[in-house]
């Protein structure tokens, strides 16, 4: 990882502390917030958000169960995304205190999808939305996941075989490692890491990981993560028809979460909104196309008339 811009520090809430990753030089800018994907952590994102600290006061959080934030994150207790939206309601309220006017909320895969319900809910908190790849499944693919987890036989259902196989996979993920390098060296080419440059993935191993007994160890639990992948009770999609902000949507061309009606409705919201479609982009967008995604954040901070 490159020489740190940003600073690092925590929200103490009553049940435990927030931690988060911040670009402030103490000038007067908007403020801009991201959130991450399932899995990943606020570092994860540095190389997309450091160049955009000339324009914004920048905050990324590390949500429940990932990276250094602590607070309760038990398996069998996750049912849907509603804590990760509630917690992020927290954070943004807290940023806009200091900012002193409601900001661009960002989001990727988990923490797009919170980022609509944040800006349903709390339209008060945000100027704007940017939605990278956010996770928006039709009902009927909630009702699949949720009877073929109560019924087996319905696996041999396409649809219901792919999400349990990706929560399943999940929690044989390795999650103790004798290096950090020994840990690049596995992803490096690999699997969900197979299009992320090199420094990508040196910040989410910088900003994923605690040494415990002389070993790393990856700070979100798998089987913590693969309780959020099959959460079927949140409800993005139903939420869209309650956002009034300006919003950008970008996904990718290949794998994608953003799915059925999602950016149709989304356009509704929003008519003058953009909504793209990056050619040779998979659910990793922000790993493989950051300056793009660079330039649609300045593009509706300058629609919007923040910066």
């Amino acid at each position: 990882m490159v020489e740190e811009n940003f600073k690092r520090d925590t929200l103490n809430w009553g049940e435990g502390r927030v931690s988060f990753i911040e670009w402030d030089d103490g000038a007067k800018k908007p403020g801009l917030q991201f959130a991450h994907a399932t899995g990943f952590n606020a570092l994860t994102y540095r190389k997309l958000l450091e160049p955009l600290a000339t324009s914004f006061n920048i905050r990324s959080v590390d949500a429940r169960g990932h990276g250094f934030t602590k607070l309760e994150a038990i398996p069998k207790h996750m049912f849907d995304w509603k804590i990760y939206c509630d917690d992020l309601i927290k954070s943004v309220e807290n940023f806009v205190t200091k900012t002193g006017s409601p900001i661009l909320l960002g989001g990727h895969s988990m923490g797009g999808a919170s980022a609509i319900q944040v800006a349903a809910k709390r339209p008060d908190l945000v100027a704007g939305l940017v939605l990278i790849e956010p996770v928006l499944m039709p009902s009927k693919f909630k009702l699949f996941l949720k009877f073929g987890r109560q019924y087996p036989f319905l696996k041999i259902l396409p649809v219901i075989k792919q999400g349990m196989q990706l929560s399943d996979s999940t929690k044989k993920r390795r999650r103790n490692w004798k290096s950090a390098e020994q840990m690049f060296n596995s992803y490096k080419g690999r699997g969900a890491f197979a299009t992320w440059p090199d420094e990508m993935i040196q910040d989410y191993i910088s900003g994923g990981t605690e040494e415990v007994n002389n070993h790393l160890t990856l700070s979100c639990d798998p089987h913590w993560e693969a309780a959020s992948f099959s959460c079927w009770k949140h409800d993005a999609m139903g939420m869209i028809k309650y956002i009034n902000s300006p919003i950008t949507l970008l996904q990718g061309e290949e794998n994608s979460t953003t799915r059925a009606e999602g950016p149709e409705l989304l356009k509704l919201r929003d008519s003058k909104g953009t909504f793209k479609t990056i050619e040779g982009a998979s659910h990793f967008l922000p790993m493989e196309f950051p300056q793009l995604v660079q330039e649609e954040i300045v593009k509706i901070g300058k629609r919007i008339k923040i910066i």
